[in-house]
């Protein structure tokens, strides 16, 4: 609202005055003009606020009260706040219909979820992977999804990785949960079938568990027989190369079993689900099992040394954690130089986690690669795994046992300085005392 509008009225007001006074001079009544002139300008302001208010409930911009003055600026401010209005609810409106669009597009379901877990929206795919209605506004999204996990994944507020539980409309259908925290209070769900891959990756575990399987006995026959042939090559052969073509032939087939025991491993650790029932594991001479077994592999040629306090118990499978640390310490080995140094260091950082980390002066990983070292058979140079004998499935089988471990596996290397492989294990797996029992314990207890 102007300053000249404000100015205008007050020169009404007083013109109108002097205009009573004036009349009530000519009338010998002043007192009376002015009152009844005062009258008279409560009655014009009063029909202005009947107009303005009959147009408010209306809303009808074509039928602007026409006036002038102090009333016309108001009735021009709020038409002008009214047409704004009207450009902004249309704008909202194309874009929660370009938003409606598109995700009655997508074949994923996306759910607005309030405060309580209640449902505020939901796209179209929801209503076929869920059996929504639109009754159903409002209830608890826990009342659709009625499995234990579901509920204490919304609960746990960890939400990083996705949760996959069977559909509660088909058992058949595999169902992938991703919870994303949003605004106030509110959150978004998005649930996606992922049933073709699953049965995919199952396919590909039961291939490879299936394969392995049959190739482990052909395979032990025909190392069987080469071991057999190189015993009995005759003394005056006629051919100077069959002792090196068996000789080949049976470094191979180590390969292939070596390979078929990583990949039975892995088809276990994958397959398997985590025992219930676990020890705890005294750490110190398992390191100093595996840095033996190192220096074995070596034949003394690495500086191997291994710094671990005597009291630390993980909780975990033997086996296990002793197949992850070796594989670590294996490769460490494998490459680094001769004469380089290998460290093997255990110890409790500031949050009461456990580190477990090995440390060569090998040649170094480029930081392209890092991050798909865990990847089954991948290498960073072919030629250094044929020539080093390496499968390419030590780290994945690593990450697996880490993973049914609640731990994670950490990699730091600069390309010409070697690598440092780091295991963190959870506080909540670690004893430390020397009484600390070494029975089996239930996860469960310390979950």
């Amino acid at each position: 609202m102007s300053q000249h509008g404000v100015n205008s009225e007050i020169n009404r007001l007083l013109g109108f005055l002097v205009l009573c006074i004036a009349v009530g001079l000519l009338l010998g009544h002043v007192l009376l003009t002015i009152i009844a002139g005062a009258l008279l300008y409560i009655a014009y302001q009063l029909a202005n606020m009947r107009r303005l208010l009959k147009w408010l409930k209306h809303h009808r911009l074509q039928e602007v009260p026409d006036a002038n003055g102090l009333w016309g600026e108001i009735f021009d401010l709020l038409s002008r706040r009214k047409r704004l209005e009207i450009r902004e609810k249309k704008r909202f409106k194309a874009t929660i219909a370009r938003v409606t669009a598109t995700t009655s597009a997508l074949s994923d379901a996306v759910i607005l979820l309030n405060t309580n877990y209640g449902l505020s929206w939901w796209n179209e795919a929801t209503e076929e992977l869920l059996d929504l209605k639109p009754r159903d506004a409002g209830s608890s999204i826990i009342n659709f999804v009625r499995h234990p996990e579901f509920v204490s994944y919304l609960e746990s507020h960890k939400y990083d990785i996705p949760l996959t539980l069977p559909s509660p409309r088909n058992m058949e259908t595999r169902l992938e949960f991703q919870f994303t925290p949003v605004g106030e209070g509110e959150s978004l769900l998005v649930i996606r079938d992922i049933t073709r891959i699953y049965k995919l990756e199952k396919m590909r575990k039961d291939f490879v568990a299936n394969v392995t399987h049959e190739l482990r006995t052909p395979l032990t026959v025909i190392r069987g027989y080469l071991e057999v042939l190189e015993d009995n090559i005759p003394e005056q052969s006629q051919s100077e190369h069959l002792p090196k073509a068996l000789e080949q032939m049976r470094q191979q087939s180590l390969r292939m079993t070596t390979l078929i025991n990583d990949l039975t491993m892995l088809s276990k650790l994958e397959t398997d689900s985590v025992n219930k029932i676990q020890e705890y594991v005294q750490l110190k001479p398992l390191l100093e099992m595996i840095c033996d077994e190192a220096r074995t592999i070596s034949s003394q040629n690495h500086n191997i040394t291994l710094t671990c306090p005597d009291d630390i118990y993980l909780l975990g499978n033997d086996k296990e954690l002793h197949s992850a640390f070796s594989n670590l310490v294996t490769n460490a080995v494998k490459y680094s130089p001769n004469g380089k140094a290998i460290k093997v260091t255990a110890s409790i950082n500031l949050a009461n986690n456990l580190l477990v980390e090995v440390k060569d002066s090998g040649l170094g990983i480029d930081q392209q690669h890092i991050s798909r070292l865990t990847e089954r058979f991948y290498r960073v140079d072919s030629s250094r795994s044929i020539q080093t004998g390496g499968t390419g499935l030590g780290l994945a089988i690593v990450k697996h046992i880490l993973l049914r471990h609640d731990g994670r596996l950490q990699i730091r290397s600069t390309h010409g300085e070697g690598s440092t492989f780091t295991c963190v294990f959870p506080k909540k797996r670690i004893k430390e005392s020397e009484n600390s029992p070494k029975t089996n314990a239930s996860l469960n207890s310390i979950s």
